[in-house]
């Protein structure tokens, strides 16, 4: 945070950003106050997706958007267990999970805002999760790892995107607790001075 002293993602700071463009299909340059802003897409749409799903997590506030056709998930013996334990809490996140006979359960609704971690994979690596911590009883333990879940949906490095998109992105960075790192510690973004690049080139000694 002390290398952004001066407020880079501040709604004031916003209008004298130049975006210059994509590098290398995966990080957005921007300069701003003598300084080159160099922007991760994939770690700075994780910290979005992960802030905005604990943030409806806790506050309830999401709906359920069906899944059609539903995802059948056959169940290891301690999947089903697990299952059976915390399908209450699912159910109050939006889930809509039931019984489909032997050790399936069938996934017919998810919560509106994780709709892209609606496969087969992801739910069971959610729920396989749920099992690596003996105090997943916590409601907060589990909506932490939900959350952790939607990261998963997040743009991916080595992809494409367009300038309205990437300026959509760092809006949203605006409204972030901490939008400087991702969920796992990354950076989102960093700097380098006009000063230190032109030390590089030998402009100043």
């Amino acid at each position: 945070m002390e290398l952004f002293n001066d407020r880079f993602l501040e709604k004031k700071a916003r209008e004298r950003h130049r975006l210059i463009g994509q590098l290398f299909d995966t990080y957005w340059l921007v300069e701003y106050n003598q300084q080159l802003f160099i922007i991760d897409q994939h770690a700075a749409h994780e910290k979005i997706l992960y802030e905005r799903t604990m943030a409806a997590l806790k506050t309830r506030d999401f709906g359920t958007q069906m899944v059609n056709p539903p995802i059948i998930l056959t169940l290891s013996m301690t999947e089903e267990v697990l299952m059976k334990r915390y399908m209450s809490f699912f159910n109050e996140m939006g889930f809509e999970i039931e019984y489909f006979g032997g050790r399936e359960y069938a996934v017919r609704g998810v919560p509106a805002n994780l709709f892209s971690i609606a496969k087969k994979d992801l739910l069971l690596e959610m729920l396989d999760g749920l099992s690596e911590d003996t105090q997943a009883g916590s409601p907060d333990i589990i909506f932490e790892k939900v959350a952790s879940m939607s990261c998963k949906a997040a743009v991916k490095g080595n992809h494409a995107m367009s300038e309205a998109e990437a300026d959509a992105l760092i809006d949203q960075l605006l409204d972030m607790e901490n939008p400087y790192a991702c969920p796992h510690g990354r950076p989102t973004i960093v700097s380098m001075s006009k000063y230190e690049l032109e030390k590089k080139f030998k402009r100043i000694v």
